[in-house]
């Protein structure tokens, strides 16, 4: 991860990395927006071993294609079957796009 030169910009990713992994620990969840959603894609591939992508348009087309490429297949990390549980409950994020979300998801690799 890069950090960017105004003061704060690495706030958003590093705030919704920590949601998502602390999410990862509780039942009742869900992820909220574009943000979330794109580390917990990054965590989820790596789960799954599907290649990380060079670049993204679209949160919501990432989601289809991962989930597309997971299909049916299970984990048996406690932790990583709740977050998969809660990708593929998601229906609210945008089209919206920047590039925080796709530094989020390749944060989701490391």
């Amino acid at each position: 991860m890069t950090l960017r030169k105004r003061k704060g910009d690495f706030m958003v990713p590093l705030l919704a990395k920590m949601a998502v992994e602390r999410k990862c620990d509780f039942e009742h969840v869900i992820l909220l927006g574009n943000y979330e959603l794109s580390y917990a894609l990054g965590r989820i591939s790596k789960e799954f071993g599907i290649s990380r992508r060079d670049s993204m348009e679209s949160v919501g087309a990432l989601r289809e294609e991962i989930l597309e490429s997971i299909g049916n297949r299970t984990t048996e990390d406690e932790r990583m079957a709740r977050l998969l549980r809660v990708i593929k409950e998601m229906d609210k994020y945008t089209d919206d796009y920047d590039d925080q979300m796709y530094e989020l998801y390749v944060m989701g690799f490391e």
